[in-house]
């Protein structure tokens, strides 16, 4: 299990630490580090205000990822995609500060959250949006 702070939740004067545990076969508890990052601060977390997320990994499969860095230019099509998006993001940016344009409307191009490409077509079937995960199991 993946175990840090709470994602997109920063806390002033104190950062999360990270760590990975082997929860499947450990009888162990573990700790929620933090490190205070402005000296004498004091910190509260208030009742049921997150301080730990928990995210489940399979072990060994961060291993098994092989990361490389290359060009994008080394993909044409995904570099065509790319110019299309950045053209399409700098003039859906200009267009943000003009009164009652479309842009100022929308807020977001959410070509994304959409599933589709930069240039209109569309993304893969799977494409999800939003996570539907199952609650924990209380056990009886």
């Amino acid at each position: 299990m993946f175990v840090t702070g709470p994602v997109n939740r920063p806390k002033d004067a104190i950062a999360p630490l990270s760590g990975v545990i082997e929860t499947d076969w450990s009888p162990y508890t573990f700790t929620m580090n933090w490190k205070f990052t402005r000296p004498f601060q004091k910190v509260y977390f208030e009742a049921d205000e997150p301080y730990c997320h928990l995210f489940p990994l399979v072990r060994g499969s961060l291993e098994e990822i092989a990361p490389d860095i290359r060009n994008l230019s080394e993909n044409p099509d995904l570099q065509k995609e790319y110019d299309h998006w950045m053209q399409s993001r700098n003039a859906f940016n200009a267009s943000l500060a003009e009164p009652g344009s479309k842009a100022s409307q929308d807020k977001w191009q959410k070509s994304y959250f959409r599933g589709t490409a930069p240039s209109g077509a569309a993304g893969p079937d799977d494409h999800r949006s939003r996570l539907r995960l199952k609650p924990f199991a209380e056990s009886k």
